[in-house]
């Protein structure tokens, strides 16, 4: 029996082990791009991170920001997803010096 379970899981294994990982520490810029585009996108254009002037100046008034709409919007996201999102924007848009 213990041997029929073990060789059910094995095609699980094998596809949650062949997932990409991000490093530790280390954002995910792809995953960033798509959650924004999939939560974000909905109310904000482009538009709304060429602002004058910008309510985002630095990168940690962006992640503040970030943070507050998560919680408005009951969104689940742990903190690599917010760093994720935060690190895409300031790529994408921003560009703030490191």
């Amino acid at each position: 029996m213990k041997v029929m379970r073990l060789s059910l899981l094995a095609p699980i294994a094998g596809v949650v082990l062949a997932l990409p990982v991000a490093a530790a520490g280390v954002p995910n810029l792809e995953r960033g791009r798509a959650l924004y585009e999939n939560h974000c996108v909905v109310c904000h254009t482009s538009k709304v991170h060429r602002r004058n002037p910008p309510s985002a100046i630095d990168r940690e008034a962006l992640r503040f920001i970030v943070k507050v709409w998560v919680e408005e919007q009951k969104l689940r996201w742990s903190t690599e997803d917010i760093e994720d999102v935060v690190q895409y924007l300031d790529r994408a848009h921003y560009r703030f010096d490191k």
